[in-house]
């Protein structure tokens, strides 16, 4: 594992600068991770502006709390961490529904438009630490491990609350378009 080696000294230097005030440092950590972290959001919000603003306060509150941060632990899991727990704290507060949903029928037939609300709608039942599992392995593309350091459980509890989501949705779809 060398090349995860090298991003792990990577993240450490990064953190030992930025905590320094190395503006420079702080950028190439927002360069490194801000295409992620947005998708992340947006997968979430089904929104740019709301995503990128979601991705922008939780860099600048990174560098406002820069003395805090922990270079023994991973800077990518706290990002996302982070990153989640702010738009949990928004939608507390503010607890809309998403427009993602129009914009499925605009952009796919209308069958597969029906299709993909379905599968909006199931995915938005799930409870909501399966959910989140769910989205981070399907809509984000992390690997189980990454998935348990971002959630702080183990690799098995990732794997039995996606086995639970994919039950749930297999048995929502079946009962939908098999038993009408």
């Amino acid at each position: 594992m060398p090349n995860a080696d090298k991003n792990r000294n990577r993240e450490i230097r990064l953190v030992n600068e930025i905590k320094r005030d190395n503006k420079e440092s702080f950028k190439e950590l927002y360069f490194i991770y801000y295409e992620r972290l947005f998708r992340f959001a947006w997968n979430r919000t089904h929104s740019e502006d709301a995503a990128a603003e979601f991705v922008q306060e939780l860099f600048a509150r990174v560098w406002i709390n820069r003395k805090g941060l922990n270079s023994a632990k991973s800077i990518k899991a706290f990002l996302f961490r982070s990153l989640k727990n702010l738009m949990i704290d928004a939608a507390k507060l503010h607890s809309s529904k998403n427009l993602h949903l129009e914009e499925a029928r605009v952009s796919a037939t209308e069958k597969d438009a029906d299709l993909k609300i379905d599968l909006d709608d199931a995915v938005e039942n799930l409870p909501q630490k399966i959910r989140e599992v769910y989205f981070l392995s399907r809509y984000d593309g992390f690997k189980y491990y990454e998935i348990a350091e971002i959630c702080k459980i183990s690799v098995k509890a990732v794997e039995k609350r996606m086995a639970k989501a994919l039950s749930i949705l297999r048995k929502t779809f079946h009962q939908k378009y098999f038993h009408n």
